[in-house]
């Protein structure tokens, strides 16, 4: 029966020699390339989709809520690490809208993409790219606009 935890904090511990952590390595790139099906993935283990299944239940997980778990690890790592829009990161986790991506990031952490982001970016504010806003005028040391 699959664990039923919640999301807060993205799950950093991989179950090296299982299949789940061997399909969480598969699914860190799969779900980025866009063919992140059950079938596909179990193609990259040479079995069928339900051998795929059992086993992971042995395990006691779904291929659902480990697929969940590595895209809400992706998408923590995008918001905390990059400037890049709400917006791409969810095309970049092949959601087809951001209120689909918004929807699940909040069931996965219980907020919002932006407010986990405000929260937890360690990318420094102050270094963050800006377009300048008209055209920058020579100072003279008289402090008087050229």
């Amino acid at each position: 029966m699959p664990s039923a935890h919640r999301l807060d904090e993205p799950n950093l511990s991989h179950d090296f020699g299982s299949i789940t952590g061997d399909l969480r390595r598969v699914l860190r790139t799969e779900l980025l390339r866009g063919t992140c099906s059950a079938n596909t993935v179990a193609r990259f283990f040479s079995m069928h989709r339900r051998t795929l299944h059992r086993h992971l239940r042995m395990e006691g997980f779904a291929f659902r809520q480990v697929a969940d778990e590595i895209r809400f690890e992706i998408a923590c790592e995008l918001l905390e690490n990059t400037y890049m829009a709400l917006s791409q990161v969810a095309a970049a986790l092949q959601y087809s809208e951001l209120s689909a991506f918004t929807r699940a990031f909040r069931r996965w952490s219980g907020q919002s993409p932006s407010a986990w982001r405000a929260s937890h970016s360690r990318v420094r504010k102050s270094r963050r790219p800006h377009k300048p806003r008209g055209p920058v005028l020579p100072i003279d040391p008289g402090g008087r606009s050229g």
